[in-house]
């Protein structure tokens, strides 16, 4: 399986401070009509900045594989080759200039010997560059003219400038790193990813003896070199103490993680009775189905691509 987490702004977050169960699974596309297309091609868009964005467009779908198996066959622009659909759209970037005040400590009284002895704040006049960037994107089915997806994904960074700090980056640096976040942006749109996120369990030893919390801690200590351990510790507990909220629901984590969805499920259930006020059990509700939803999309399209394929 190729874990997808490029371009994908933060996919695996945990508390520092948390012991965590890692959970890797493929979740749907936010447009599902448009990772329904098999083949496409894409127009050089309009705009000053539209064949730059049109050409990372390109490469990044090109190069988008789930499964180890490409997902989308690309097709050129002025092939004869069949596509399924165009994506089409036009991108120009907007640079405006903002005159802004800064502080800075400078001395307004020295010794004999050049030694500052009292700094004041002073102003200094900068210039804000404001650069923004808000194409429109179009995809469009090319046997009926239907549009399965259509989006304006507004960018914006700025760059200051003053007289004693020149800036960062330049505008056209500016420009590619806001076109770099619309293709992450229509990545995620278009096409499942398979992602890793880093689960909290929960942590407390309510109604355990001195040997079992002991134990409970041992578990948590594995999770992260040995998840698997981690696993079968709460499982033995479970067996003595059942019921037990934290337990009930790290099993549940432990199902999900190995991609048993069911017992997840139902154990999930269990903790939620346990539990009606936990977050962390509607979320991971959310995530079940999401995980199916995609998986199913994912085997109706092979299904239905599978007689085009030698």
């Amino acid at each position: 399986m190729t874990v997808i987490l490029a371009m994908t702004g933060g996919l695996v977050s945990a508390p520092a401070s948390a012991e965590t169960l890692d959970v890797a699974a493929l979740y749907p596309a936010r447009v599902r009509p448009a990772a329904d297309v098999e083949s496409l091609v894409v127009e050089r868009f309009g705009g000053r900045e539209g064949r730059a964005l049109s050409f990372a467009l390109e490469g990044m779908l090109a190069e988008l594989s789930i499964y180890d198996q490409s997902y989308f066959r690309v097709v050129a622009e002025r092939s004869t080759a069949p596509a399924d659909a165009v994506l089409s759209g036009i991108a120009n970037a907007v640079v405006e200039n903002q005159s802004v005040e800064e502080t800075r400590k400078e001395c307004v009284e020295e010794d004999g010997n050049g030694k500052c002895l009292r700094k004041e704040d002073v102003k200094i006049k900068c210039q804000r560059r404001i650069v923004t960037l808000n194409p429109s994107l179009r995809m469009a089915r090319i046997d009926d003219g239907a549009i399965v997806y259509q989006r304006q994904i507004l960018q914006r960074d700025q760059i200051v400038v003053c007289p004693d700090r020149s800036a960062n980056r330049s505008v056209p640096d500016t420009v590619d790193a806001l076109i770099g976040n619309v293709v992450a942006e229509v990545r995620l749109d278009i096409a499942p990813v398979y992602r890793s996120d880093a689960i909290r369990v929960l942590e407390v030893r309510k109604g355990l003896d001195k040997d079992q919390s002991g134990r409970f801690r041992d578990a948590l200590k594995a999770t992260a070199r040995n998840p698997q351990g981690a696993c079968d510790i709460w499982a033995a507990l479970d067996s003595e103490v059942p019921g037990q909220s934290s337990i009930v629901f790290n099993l549940a984590l432990c199902a999900e993680q190995r991609g048993d969805l069911d017992d997840a499920l139902r154990r999930y259930r269990e903790a939620q009775a346990l539990l009606p006020r936990e977050r962390a059990i509607n979320a991971a509700f959310d995530r079940i189905n999401a995980r199916s939803a995609a998986e199913a999309d994912y085997a109706a399209r092979e299904d239905r691509l599978s007689g085009n394929r030698p």
